[in-house]
Order: structure tokens, then sequence, then C-alpha cells
């Protein structure tokens, strides 16, 4: 039993940092992530961080396995997990305790000294000198409760930003959190803090069952001992939260009955280039400040954000449910669109377009998607729609860094033109006689599988398209013939 900082929140490991590999097997692409073996395995035995809001650190972990040597950069989780069973730590043996603590810590740590504190409630206590004043490292091993199997090592690591007399901050952390550890009455039943899930079941409603798929292990476990977080899971979906329970069971609803449905309209539009299904994990923050911890200062300008890397979908609870719930959809669809094209990156046009036409996407209460025009971005294309045709062949040709640098003017402008561009691939060109613009988005995606390049893509996809003809039909679109792609849905045999 545990004492925790006062006034402390819990901070969950993120999901490992995954590496996209594309394996082909002639006509057939399979995508695999594989990670850092430290990632995997720091996931693997970390059991809680916290932090207070003065800014120091709890870490907990719990000694059960060492940390597995690969001879390559980055590992499946299958290979990790094999190694992993091979490393199983004993107990009794020191430099196992020493090497993983060391390993844990990430710091360079010196013998340990042995410690005689609490011996109620602990067996043994290693204090771990390192070279920073703001940081403790320890080893502790309970005592067993009566005919109990014997507890694991645990290691505590406290870090104390900015303290400098690391004599003075032992003395206080020995006596405030090591000395106060306890353990169970041999009676007690009662657990740890724990998460929860929330159940989202409607009256006489069974919810499918859900594969116990890695990512929702992973996203499960990372939480695990934290009473202010819980989970839900529904198709294809798993959700990680600390907002409050009660506001959070409104916010899991709305996303139960649009989430699955809105990814099936993706899949119809853009359709996948493998037959695999991944897991799409969303991490909801009560707090601004707990969501820029996540995502970083450099991203602390956005409302939500899809991280590749992590492979999970993160955002904070907005004043607005529908703002909130636009938000979503538009980065619903950038994780849609990386784990529907292995990870391949693609060019902006295609991916912020669509993220942008979605945004609008209304899902009725017989599950049907219907995908409205963008009132704000239309008029604005329309106003500058002159400007938006002679731009369209370099928003074609624009690079990552091209598409998102320059004035909020401009950026403006490509945002509209992009989302203009998406809605008349959907909603405009396959109502076109006789033009072969209709077959620019299934010829980007073969291309996209052929060549693995976002940008080559693009040049493939127009390749036989005489770009002013393109141009001119755009515009009369925009001009002429909204009115039949108002009443014509894409997503309808």
């Amino acid at each position: 039993m545990f004492p925790c900082l006062a006034n402390a929140k819990a901070t969950p490991v993120p999901m490992p940092h995954a590496h996209a590999y594309l394996l082909s097997d002639g006509d057939t692409l399979t995508g695999e992530d594989r990670f850092d073996p430290f990632e995997l395995w720091y996931q693997s035995q970390c059991c809680a961080r916290w932090r207070d809001p003065a800014g120091n650190r709890l870490v907990i972990g719990r000694v059960t396995r060492g940390l597995p040597v690969f001879p390559v950069e980055h590992v499946s989780r299958t290979q990790f997990r094999i190694a992993l069973d091979d490393e199983e730590i004993d107990p009794k043996n020191q430099a196992h305790i020493n090497a993983w603590v060391a390993a844990f810590s990430a710091i360079p740590v010196s013998e340990p000294e042995p410690l005689r504190i609490n011996g109620v409630a602990l067996d043994s206590v290693l204090y771990y000198p390192c070279t920073l004043s703001d940081t403790l490292v320890y080893a502790i091993r309970p005592r067993r409760v009566g005919n109990a199997k014997n507890f694991d090592w645990f290691c505590v690591i406290f870090y104390s930003p900015g303290e400098e007399n690391v004599e003075e901050l032992r003395a206080l952390f020995e006596e405030m959190f090591i000395g106060q550890i306890a353990l169970p009455s041999r009676s007690s039943k009662r657990e740890g803090s724990t998460s929860e899930e929330i159940t989202l079941l409607r009256q006489n409603e069974k919810l499918p069952g859900q594969p116990d798929h890695p990512i929702r292990i992973e996203a499960r476990k990372s939480i695990e001992n934290y009473a202010d977080w819980w989970f839900a899971e529904t198709t294809g979906y798993i959700i990680l939260s600390d907002v409050d329970t009660e506001i959070g069971t409104s916010i899991i609803r709305n996303m139960q009955d649009t989430l699955p449905v809105l990814q099936q309209a993706y899949a119809r539009l853009l359709p996948p280039l493998t037959r695999e299904t991944d897991i799409a994990l969303i991490r909801l923050f009560q707090t601004r400040d707990a969501y820029v911890r996540h995502v970083g200062e450099a991203n602390a300008w956005s409302g939500g954000m899809w991280i590749p890397g992590r492979r999970e979908l993160v955002l904070f609870l907005h004043d607005s449910q529908p703002v909130m719930m636009r938000m979503l959809r538009h980065e619903l669809f950038h994780q849609y669109l990386s784990h529907a094209y292995c990870m391949l990156s693609t060019a902006p046009w295609l991916n912020e377009g669509h993220a942008c036409f979605f945004e609008n996407a209304q899902v009725d209460a017989k599950g049907k998607v219907s995908l409205e025009e963008d009132p704000d971005r239309s008029s604005f294309l329309l106003d500058n729609l002159d400007e938006a045709v002679k731009f369209l062949p370099q928003l074609l040709r624009a690079t990552h860094a091209e598409f998102y640098s320059g004035t909020s003017a401009s950026l403006r402008l490509k945002y509209a033109l992009a989302w203009g561009l998406a809605y008349y691939l959907q909603k405009g060109a396959p109502q076109e006689r006789n033009t072969p613009f209709k077959d620019v988005l299934p010829d980007y995606a073969a291309a996209l599988a052929l060549t693995h390049d976002g940008e080559a893509a693009t040049i493939a996809a127009f390749k036989n398209i005489d770009l002013t003809v393109f141009q001119e039909n755009f515009r009369e679109f925009w001009l002429k013939r909204r009115g039949s792609a108002m009443r014509y849905n894409p997503l309808e045999p």
C-alpha cells in the first residue's frame, strides 16, 4: 500500500513509439509495427506514475523481467514477448536487481546502500546514489503477508525539479514516503486503486465481443492502477480518459454511436490497402494542461491531434461538445488513413482535404451518414474561386512542409481548396460522364501501394489527366453543379 503525492495526478505511460514496416509478398501488402525494445520493456515493468502541482514526479516499477537484448534496433511485439519470457528476475540475485534498476531509471546509479527503514512493512530497502541532486532512486521489497507468496521487488523513483540539497530531499522522502508504505491486513480483501470500464450498453443491447488485440491489452494495462482513469471499448476502438465519468458517459455514448459508422464510411470512400484490422486508440484528457504535457509544447496550439508514432489520437475536453466532435471527426480520418494506408505518408491535398470533408459528417439515429457542405469553407472558396483554381496545380504538388507553412490567409485558402477538392472528387466527379476524374482516388491508392511515395502517387493519379481541363471542370462544378452534389450521397449504393 503505497502513499501518493498530495494532489497528484496520474500520468500514464504513453504508448510505445511504433516504426512501420511494410512487408510485400507479390501483390499482397502487410504492415507490421516494430518498436524500440526498451519502450516495450519499460511499459511492461512500470506500475504507475504521478505528478503533483509543483512538478514533482513519482514513478513505481515492478521488478519482474530483465531488459532483453536484440541484434536489431526494432522488434515486433511477438519477438519481444518471446524474449521477455526468458528474462525472469531472480529476487535473490543482487546483480539482477541492480541491472534492472539501472535500466529502468535510465540514469547512472552507484552500488546501492542498504537502509533500515520501515521494518514492519519492508524486508529490504536499497538506496541507489546518482549524480542528480533532484532525483532519488530506491529498490524495496515488502514483507510477506502471512503464508502468501513473497512480494516482488519494486523500484521507486522520485524527481523534484530544481532541488539542490539531495540529503534534505532524501530525509524528507524516506520519512514521508518509504516510512509510510504499509501492508494490507491478512483478512483484507480490498485491492488497490484500479481504473474502471465505462459500460456503453443500452437496455437489451449486446456489444460484439472485442478481441484481445495488442493495442487493447497495452492500453488497458497502461491505466490499470489509476482510480481516476477509465476505459471504454467499442467496435474498432478503445478510449482512455481521466474525464469525470458522468460527463465521460455522455461523450462515450456519442462516440459509440458514431465511431464505428464513420470508420465504415471512411473505408467505403477510401478503401484500405490491406485486409488487416487495427484497433484505433483515443486518449481524452480532462484538462488542456494535461493534454499539452502529453503532446509537448510544440503542439500546445492544437485542440486535438493524431500522433502516428504513438498510434493514438489525443484530445482534451472542450467547452463545446459539438466543436469537440467536429475536431474529433477530422483527426479520426487522419487516424483511419494512416492505418488504412499502412502508415505510408500521403499527399496533404488528399489527407487534409478528406479530414476537412468528414468534419461535417452527420450520423442519424439509424446510423446513416450524410456528408454536407462546409458553409464557411464553401463560402470562402467561392469568394476566392479564381485564385483557388489557379493555385490548384501547386496544391497538388505541395509537400507537407509547403502545405502547412505560410500566412494565416494562405493556410485558409489551402485548407478550403483541399476540402473543396475532396468534396468534388467524392460528390461531383462520380456524377460526371466522359471524364476520368472519378478514378483519381483509386488510382492514387494503387500508385501509393506500388511506389510507397505520396508525391509519386499524385503524379501517377493525374498522369493521364489534362490539368487545364480538370481546373475548368472544378470551376464549373462550384459555379453550376453544386446542387446535384448536395443531393448525392457517395455512401449509398
